[in-house]
């Protein structure tokens, strides 16, 4: 009998995925309750992730319940960028997010390395012994930021590590181009750029600049923008457009720009008709929404203004069938001709993670992480609403 109430509740599931994988013409808009709910599953399975060094497990198999062995520094940075953008938005404090946020800006502290380039000296993130990466700095900063701005009395702890990691940033940018990818303590430097490091490098900038304004960098800034505003509209670029627009959204905030609506407008309708051809795709798209929901921001008075909003609900309500919780924990798997349902193990590890996919049946802390970030800035940002 058992075995019947949990293949008919698993056909009840399968059925209910289904219909939100499939392309209507109604657009289901989440409800203030459903929002909060979404969040605080996926900070509290972020938080379960944690271990007590400040690292996050990289990535779940909740069918099996074991950890793969992969991990990367830039997640690791995302993981902690997340959680701070939580805490910054939480300002009744209904999370205890403060130790996670140490430990985690403690692991980091002790993934990054001294160095100097460009007459500057500074501290970064190492993806490998000898090499930094502009995107885990980048992330780790922001981090930082985040948790000096929620929790002001740890200010004077924090103040040293944010100027060296901002200084990171700084001898990284290139005279009238964008930033160098990675930083080689024992080699030559190469002058790569990479479009995500890009944009988590303008993204971090822009908030050093809210949190101690400077004309030197504001300059900067603004020539940044111009020279990833020549670049990307000649080819544009969806790995820049994530961050891109979180950094053109804050920005937006102090210094709004014909020049700055324009690019965003049109990148985010370049951006949106790319996808949609994925409208049917059960694979996990959080980080193209959080651009889009990033960009809503500056085009919220737009004519086009219910389509990005219709975009958007759409994409919320398809990726919270992805995210496990008591009432969405199992998963019904052909292989080989033979049915399989797939129930998740251990519950305090599964619950409020995102899948990869149906077919990727793991959850890691980089898609949760995206996926977070798209119901905050949904519910505080564009419905003005709290947590």
């Amino acid at each position: 009998m058992r075995k019947i109430f949990v293949f008919l509740l698993a056909l009840l599931i399968l059925t209910t995925n289904l219909q939100a994988l499939a392309v209507t013409t109604e657009t289901t808009v989440l409800t203030k309750e459903e929002l909060n709910k979404t969040i605080k599953d996926g900070i509290t399975w972020l938080l379960n992730a944690q271990e007590s060094d400040g690292h996050f497990r990289y990535e779940y198999s909740p069918f099996w319940d074991r950890y793969t062995d992969d991990d990367n520094i830039v997640r690791q940075a995302g993981a902690f960028y997340i959680i701070g953008e939580a805490a910054r938005k939480d300002t009744q404090k209904l999370y205890a997010l403060q130790p996670a946020l140490e430990k985690a800006a403690a692991y980091l502290d002790s993934k990054s390395i001294n160095g100097s380039f460009n007459s500057k000296s500074f501290r970064c993130v190492y993806k490998s012994e000898k090499v930094c990466t502009l995107g885990g700095t980048s992330l780790a900063l922001l981090g930082l930021l985040d948790l000096v701005e929620a929790y002001p009395k740890t200010a004077s702890k924090y103040q040293k590590s944010i100027e060296n990691y901002k200084n990171y940033l700084l001898a990284m940018k290139k005279s009238d181009e964008g930033f160098r990818d990675a930083f080689y303590l024992d080699r030559e430097q190469k002058t790569n750029e990479s479009s995500f490091s890009n944009g988590e490098a303008f993204l971090a900038l822009v908030r050093y600049y809210k949190y101690k304004p400077d004309t030197e960098l504001k300059t900067l800034i603004e020539e940044s923008f111009d020279y990833f505003d020549e670049t990307y509209r000649k080819d544009w670029d969806s790995n820049f457009y994530l961050w891109g627009m979180a950094a053109l959204k804050d920005w937006y905030q102090i210094f709004p720009k014909e020049e700055h609506y324009n690019f965003t407008k049109e990148y985010t309708d370049w951006r949106i008709s790319e996808q949609e051809v994925n409208k049917t795709s059960p694979h996990n798209r959080c980080a193209y929404i959080e651009g889009v929901t990033s960009a809503y921001s500056i085009l919220a008075d737009d004519k086009d203004q219910k389509k990005y909003l219709e975009e958007i609900n759409f994409w919320l309500t398809k990726s919270r069938t992805l995210q496990l919780s008591k009432s969405n924990f199992i998963r019904i798997s052909f292989s080989d001709g033979e049915l399989k349902i797939l129930r998740a193990k251990e519950t305090s590890r599964s619950l409020g993670g995102f899948l990869t996919s149906p077919s990727e049946p793991f959850q890691r802390i980089d898609f949760t992480q995206h996926c977070v970030s798209s119901y905050l800035q949904k519910l505080t940002d564009i419905d003005k609403q709290t947590l």
